[in-house]
């Protein structure tokens, strides 16, 4: 474009030096977040205009033609039209005119038109004409910039590309119909993106969007790599068993081996019933029954293992946690059932967990600081140009000021010299309207007034709220009544916001908009009523009870403003902010929702009926509501299994929607909402300042105080002038002679009073001097009598100090993680089947008596070392787990006199978190995880009342709407047909029954939604509101389907939103509380990651080289083993055999079976050479992880492959035996991703947040026990119903419950064992109420539900799922932040790898010294690494200096030579070049301590006094006594200085060829 910057006379102006490096930075640094969030600016031609700092511009009036010209441009379009061609610049004016590009954005919108309608001549005429008009725009910008030769030609732009693909195979539409033809004419759908295209904000948002996926590459081919994994080994673990059923013969008859219909389960660890038997066609090579398993139970036959890309559906499912609880149970009855749960958990673990949260880790990594230390001078040039821009605009602002000032006066002049008549009458007008407004001014900033408008608001609230089911009609008229005043109230309270501020101020912020709405759709209503002629005030319509409830939402408004609930007022501020930060990305949401749903409708349209279908596709709407079911997660496994049944293209559409949908969009959206919303938290923090209460009650009761000694004072003044005035009337009265002697006596008398008074004074002072002395001595001996534990034993009492020796010695805390254990273990075995009468009771209770003493006098002893509650060292405030064990202690005391199992079991169980402790002692990652809980436990609560109130505000609207209308008949399918009411229900026997979950008042709607927002499967609670009709009728499917609209906008408030909010905070508690625990909290950015790069150094050791061996056929094993050519070959062998153990499938042909088993066994015997050899070579080095789990792995493929069979014929052994073969198998591909860079520091970012992980995953066993010992006591009886059938889910044993619980966590449908767990006695569910062990004896699993599983359920579901698996995800990001920052901090670990390198090129056996000589060489190697130049440190003039600024300690080595320890030399080598590199200082901090390290070579070298500023001295030292021993015995020397000239010349000579 540079000839037409000439033509137009543009000149770009200078920029300084300090911009341009930060305008490249900038773009080499963009961000993720800075597209996706930011007002981004298109630098266009109109932009261009309009920033004259960076260009003049001489010749504006040619614009028009030459803005699309370029001197790169070819000289002919069409080979027709050059680039001076009239009609080509016309044509390129008219392209980019605003007129142009607003009349093809209406196209575009009239181009979806037809997508969204049915399929008519209509429709296709609409499409037709549109083609037309797109077939012109195609034209035109070809004439424009060429078809497709030059490099801006038409089709070399992608938007372009998909438009004309679009207009080419719009023109299919007249083909015949045919299944070719569809997929074909489904093409033409990418007409769409022209809309997305002619909205530029849109455009940027989606092109973000796109090249997110590049961004993912490093977690995504990981995630593959496992799924592969895990599908393997499931195919051979589950291979042909989903063809286990019970049949009804015992053997095939006619090569037919009908199964049980009726029995809709696999069989072989779950025992058929009576009469039905047990077995597989497989057994005898039976063709497979393909409609035997085409039902809902076995998911339409889809989820199986029986090959490979069946495995890899199976586990694609499991990446969101898909019906993952139904697969797992559907399979754990015909295969071993610790196996097949262990093998299911591990992948949920592992992919659901882990490497989904990474993925939502590497989008949040967007957001995180990569260097504090590469970032400083960036830092400081921003906070330089920042004040530079607020001086120049503060300068700017006065001189407006000024100028505005100035013209005011002006106007004020004329007015007066041209109205000076006027201006009088007009001023006592001015003066009656700024008494008006002063009034109004006072009445609006009045806190009465304020108050007053908020007890409105919360009346009206209440008014609204206190509504349910069997509501008498008095009340409701009454707060009919109330609402109405409430109404009426709000013309006061907005006429004064009028008059007080003005509409335009009011206006400016957006929550009262929010306001003023919702007032007027008040206002509205009452105009529509009374002009209509219906009852303003008592009105029973649902629709007008429906509009009026609106005043609850001005709930908010009062929150906002409401200081006094700070917590709610600041999460609601951030809220708001960030949804209206987050505007773009969510219309790109809407877009991309309505995108997937017309490709949808085009694919799946009428491919099952409505009837069978709960989701389906038969027009836009129900479109739209599956594809928000899938970016919710929400049970599309099933509709797409559905769909599968009749078109493969379901399956395909299903996947791709899920990937860039739900596993791309909606982490991405996620990840931009908790950095939002993180900051909008601070941000408002900092704004907005809590009351202090402390504060403004000290200034009251100084207020108090004050008034109180001003009325003393004027008391005291009062009474001196009353005496002053008696004693002035007095002397009046009285006559001069007799009345002297009375004044003389009367002074004498008032002196001495004075006296008396100082006297009694000075006493006083005595008095409390000795007060105070004896104070003194009294707090001496307070504190002596609080150092006393138990009032008798001083700090240095002998028995004190011995017992404190005892409990910190190790033996005693060995002694105490027993006597833990042993109590977990009783409380395992303490079940409520277990027989009071039994041996083991007794033997358990006596357990418990022994422990209970023992813990007794644990505790006594912390008592006598510490004191018990004085104190913050004491044993009750020293730590909540003291606390906790004391209550313990205290209740298990109680349950030897008194035994309640329920209680006693409880508190019981909550020994177990004494393993945090422990672990917290143990592991620094389970420390930070167990303080973070602490802390986030409060944050929660606050969280939770705010989602309370959002969850009882949109639950009154549906509270006033369905109140009463959930209640259904429970009576046969056979008699459904004939029930259309409550009455026709109980005329024919049944019974009318309520659902649990429902709407009957705004705490069962708050619970119904707590339910929907926390749970995947919430679908049935949605069918059971769109089938309800009303009051007494009985419900009919799908009878209101805009029901959905509001259970999907409320999942958007309550799962995207109010979760995150959750996890946005989790994730702010665990950093600050991880950044606390290190003890890092007052250290800066540069300095944190100065100590991170010198933790990675001190875990560094010094590589030790492999020396050769001697003997001939050692070498030989050596070259097998490390030969490059031979490695490919033995990376080759295992390619091939993961390849083999892909292609098994059920009834393939024997032949090709044995091929491959035949290959799988060479391939083993190979590995089995080669790991040997390996083993061999490598047995005297280091040892290496990996060649130990090759060990043990080819251990059992060799025991697989020729002795289990021979020892086991047991086909679960077996079988688990194979699988566990194959995965070993199967790990051994980590050799070739090692092979490939970028592959392995991806799976280096998987290692790197496993052990945060497993320190969440402690943390989670420990409450999964407590929980399930809890509901073994309450549920352990239950009567078995639809969830807790007794096999999959229940709690009669240990290991079930935790699972069922592992369910319940993950959100799996956890309110149907909610429902199942309160149902209670009811005329159709018979149950009795078990109490005891003995009733259960005589009554067995018929026991009722309890309401104690609404607290047992929702506490779990807050604690283990909002704030658990929260911090799970906060350390995982944690934990991926450490990772990122360490590869990308100032010395980067690649960079470490390196200087590991250059050391053993030095010290080759790896001892971690080197003399001075070595160390010297090794400097400069160093320095290059680092990025430093070496020019300065290879002077010899400042060698002195250098090694006076590493200022690193000598040692001296068993032969006396001087040198120094690895550590030593790196730390500080690394951190002269940091500083030298990034001009950084105060790397240390004088107030951090910092860790001591040692290692244990340290042991080997003995330390010196010097330090390397000394050792130029001690050199010339040492060569001046070498000089003078060597001239006694008369040795001769050659010319030093000599030689010292000829060194320089050389090295001049050197630099000058450089």
């Amino acid at each position: 474009m540079s000839s037409t910057y000439k033509k137009l006379g543009i000149e770009f102006k200078e920029l300084p030096q300090s911009q341009t490096d930060e305008a490249i930075y900038s773009i080499q640094s963009m961000r993720l977040e800075q597209i996706l969030i930011s007002e981004g600016e298109i630098f266009d031609w109109p932009n261009l205009l309009n920033r004259p700092d960076l260009v003049s511009l001489k010749h504006p009036d040619q614009l028009g033609t030459l803005i699309m010209k370029d001197e790169k441009e070819p000289s002919r379009s069409f080979f027709l039209f050059d680039i001076n061609s009239p009609l080509r610049n016309m044509v390129i004016a008219t392209i980019k005119s605003k007129k142009y590009q607003l009349t093809y954005l209406i196209i575009a919108v009239i181009g979806i038109i037809p997508f969204c309608m049915e399929d008519s001549k209509v429709s296709l005429g609409i499409e037709i004409i549109i083609n037309l008009i797109l077939a012109i725009d195609i034209i035109l910008k070809s004439i424009a910039n060429g078809f497709i030769l030059s490099k801006k030609s038409y089709l070399k732009n992608i938007w372009n590309i998909l438009n004309f693909i679009a207009f080419i195979f719009t023109w299919f539409l007249f083909w015949n119909d045919s299944k070719i033809s569809q997929i074909i004419q489904t093409i033409r759908f990418l007409r769409i993106f022209r809309f997305i295209e002619e909205i530029s904000i849109l455009k940027i948002q989606f092109n973000a969007y796109v090249g997110s996926f590049l961004r993912v590459k490093q977690v995504l081919i990981p995630i593959f790599l496992v799924m592969i994994y895990f599908s393997i080994i499931g195919l051979h673990l589950f291979i042909g068993l989903t063809e286990r059923r019970c049949r009804l013969t015992k053997y095939p008859i006619d090569n037919i081996w009908i199964a049980d219909p009726n029995i809709q389960k696999l069989c072989g660890i779950w025992e058929c019933p009576e009469n039905t038997y047990c077995g597989s066609p497989l057994d005898y090579n039976l063709p497979r029954n393909e409609t035997e398993n085409d039902i809902e139970a076995f998911n339409w036959n889809f989820t199986r293992f029986d090959d490979f890309f069946h495995s890899l559906l199976v586990v694609f499912t499991f990446l969101n946690v898909t019906g993952w609880s139904g697969t797992t149970f559907m399979f754990w009855k015909a295969m071993t059932t610790y196996v097949t749960a262990t093998y299911f958990l591990i992948m949920i673990l592992l992919m659901a967990f882990i490497l989904s949260n990474l993925l939502l880790a590497l989008f949040y990594e967007s957001f995180m600081e990569q260097s504090s230390i590469k970032n400083t001078q960036k830092k400081l040039k921003q906070d330089q140009q920042q004040i530079e821009e607020e001086i120049k605009r503060k300068n700017q602002q006065q001189l407006i000021n000024r100028l505005s000032d100035i013209s005011k006066q002006k106007e004020k002049a004329n007015q007066i010299s041209n109205f000076s008549i006027y201006f009088k009458e007009e001023q006592n007008i001015n003066i009656k309207e700024v008494e008006q407004e002063l009034f109004i001014n006072k009445l609006l900033n009045s806190p009465k007034i304020s108050v007053l408008n908020t007890l409105f608001i919360f009346l009206s609230a209440f008014v609204i709220a206190f509504d349910y089911d069997g509501i008498s009609k008095i009340y409701v008229q009454n707060f009919q009544l109330i609402d109405f005043v409430c109404i009426f109230y709000t013309f006061f309270e907005i006429t004064i916001q009028f008059c007080g501020k003005g509409m335009k101020e009011f206006f400016e912020k957006r929550i009262n908009v929010f306001d003023f709405l919702i007032i007027l759709s008040q206002w509205l209503l009452i105009f529509y009523l009374v002009c209509f002629d219906q009852p303003i005030i008592y009105n029973n319509s649902r629709d007008i009870i429906f509009i009026k409830s609106l005043k609850i939402l001005r709930i908010f408004k009062s929150l906002f403003f409401a200081k006094v609930f700070y917590t709610i007022a600041v999460l609601i501020r951030s809220l708001i902010s960030t949804l209206i930060a987050l505007k773009k990305i969510l219309f790109l949401w809407i877009c991309l929702i309505f995108l997937m749903s017309i490709f949808g409708k085009h694919i799946l349209q009428n491919k099952m009926s409505e009837q069978n279908m709960t989701i389906y596709y038969n027009d836009l709407g129900s479109a739209i509501m599956a594809v928000v079911n899938i970016f919710y997660n929400e049970e599309w496994h099933i509709t797409m299994y559905k769909y599968g049944r009749n078109t493969e293209a379901s399956i395909v559409f299903y996947i791709l929607c899920v990937i860039f949908g739900q596993i791309f969009f909606i982490r991405l959206l996620t990840a931009v909402f908790l950095n939002e919303f993180g900051q909008h938290i601070v941000s408002v923090q900092i704004s907005l300042k809590p009351i202090d209460y402390k504060k403004l009650f000290s200034k009251k009761k100084k207020k108090i105080e004050n008034i109180e000694s001003e009325s003393k004072l004027q008391q005291v003044q009062q009474g001196k002038r009353k005496e002053k005035q008696r004693q002035y009337s007095y002397l009046n009265n009285c006559k001069v002679k007799g009345e002297q002697k009375n004044i003389n006596q009367q002074q004498g008398k008032t002196s001495f009073q004075n006296i008396d008074e100082l006297f009694n004074l000075f006493q006083e002072n005595q008095q409390e001097s000795k007060q105070q002395i004896v104070k003194s001595d009294a707090v001496i001996k307070q504190l002596e009598q609080e150092n006393k534990t138990l009032f008798l034993f001083a700090e240095k009492n002998p028995l004190r100090l011995r017992v404190k020796s005892l409990i910190e010695n190790l033996p005693f805390r060995v002694f105490l993680i027993l006597l833990v254990l042993i109590c977990v273990v009783r409380t395992m075995l303490l079940t409520p089947f277990l027989d009071p009468e039994s041996d083991l009771f007794s033997i358990l209770r006596t357990v418990h008596l022994v422990n209970t003493v023992l813990f007794c006098i644990q505790i006594f002893f912390n008592i006598i070392s510490d004191g018990l509650i004085i104190g913050e060292e004491s044993y009750l405030q020293k730590s909540p787990y003291n606390a906790l064990n004391f209550i313990i202690t205290t209740v298990d005391i109680i349950a030897i006199f008194n035994y309640n199992q329920l209680i006693f079991n409880l508190f019981s169980s909550l020994r177990i978190l004494e393993f945090i402790r422990i672990g917290a002692e143990l592991n620094q990652n389970i420390n930070y995880v167990s303080q973070a809980l602490m802390k986030a436990f409060q944050t929660m609560i606050q969280l939770s009342i705010f989602c309370f109130v959002i969850l009882l505000v949109y639950g009154i609207f549906a509270t006033k709407l369905l109140k009463g209308c959930l209640y259904y008949c429970s009576i046969s399918s056979q008699l459904q047909d004939q029930v259309n009411n409550k009455w026709d229900c109980m005329d024919n026997g049944g019974s009318w029954v309520n659902k649990i979950l429902g709407f009957d008042n705004i705490f069962d709607s708050a619970l119904t939604l707590f339910v929907t927002a926390t749970t995947e499967a919430w679908l049935p609670i949605l069918i059971d509101t769109w089938s309800s009709r009303g009051k007494d009728l009985a419900p009919i499917n799908n009878h209101n389907r805009w029901w959905a609209v509001y259970f999907q906008v409320f999942f958007f408030i309550g799962n995207i939103c109010m979760l995150n909010m959750f996890i946005s905070l989790v994730v702010n508690t665990y950093q600050q509380t991880k950044i606390k625990a290190q003890g890092m909290s007052d250290l800066n950015g540069n300095q944190r990651e100065w100590l991170q790069i010198k933790n990675s150094i001190h875990n560094l050791t010094p590589r030790v080289n492999y020396e050769l061996p001697k003997n001939k056929v050692m070498l030989l094993f050596y070259y097998y083993a490390e030969s490059k050519k031979l490695k490919y070959f033995w990376h080759s062998i295992i390619a091939l055999n993961t390849i083999i153990l892909s292609l098994f499938y059920t009834r393939q042909n024997e032949i090709f079976r044995n091929i491959l088993i035949d290959i799988n066994q060479y391939c083993i015997l190979i590995s089995a050479i080669e790991i040997s050899v390996r083993f061999i070579v490598k047995q005297k080095g280091k040892r290496d992880i990996f060649l130990l789990i090759d060990c043990f792995g080819i251990i059992l493929n060799l025991f697989d492959l020729f002795i289990l069979q021979l020892l086991f014929d047991n086909f679960y052994i077996i079988r688990s035996c194979k699988a566990l073969s194959v995965s070993f198998q199967l790990l051994r591909n980590y050799y070739i991703i090692r092979r490939f860079p970028e592959l392995e520091k991806l799976f280096n970012t998987i290692f790197s947040v496993i052990p945060s992980a497993l320190a969440m995953i402690f943390i989670m066993a420990l409450f999964l026990f407590i929980y399930a010992s809890l509901g073994m006591d309450l549920f352990g009886y239950l009567r078995p119903q639809n969830y807790i059938e007794g096999f999959d889910l229940h709690f009669r044993k240990f290991t079930t419950a935790m699972f069922s619980l592992i369910r319940v966590a993950s959100s799996e449908q956890w309110w149907a064992l909610l429902v199942d767990s309160v149902h209670t006695r009811t005329s159709d569910f018979a149950c009795i109420y078990i109490n005891d062990y003995q009733d259960y004896q005589e009554h067995g699993y018929n026991g009722c539900g309890t309401y104690w599983a609404y607290a047992y359920y929702i506490s779990f579901h807050l604690i283990f799922s909002l704030v658990i698996l929260n911090l799970f995800i906060a350390s995982i990001l944690g934990a991926y932040e450490e990772h990122v920052k360490s590869e990308q901090s100032a010395i980067s670990k690649y960079q470490l790898h390196d200087v590991l390198n250059h050391w053993a090129q030095y010290d080759p056996k790896g001892t971690g010294f080197l003399n001075y000589k070595q160390f010297w060489k090794l400097s400069s190697q160093i320095a290059i690494c680092f990025g430093v130049p070496v020019k300065e440190l290879l002077d010899p003039a400042n060698k002195t200096n250098f090694l006076r600024a590493l200022n690193i300690p000598l040692y001296e080595d068993e032969q006396g030579l001087m040198g120094y320890l690895f550590h030593d030399v790196i730390v500080s080598l690394t951190k002269l070049s940091v500083e030298l590199k990034y001009g950084v200082k105060d790397l240390e901090s004088s107030s951090y301590k910092c860790k001591e390290y040692f290692h244990d070579y340290y042991k080997i070298f003995k330390i010196t006094p010097y330090n390397s500023g000394q050792m130029s001295s001690i050199i010339f030292i040492q060569g001046k006594i070498r000089t003078i021993r060597n001239r006694k015995k008369g040795i001769k020397f050659i010319n030093i200085e000599a030689l010292k000239q000829e060194l320089q010349n050389q090295n001049d000579a050197q630099y000058n060829d450089n």
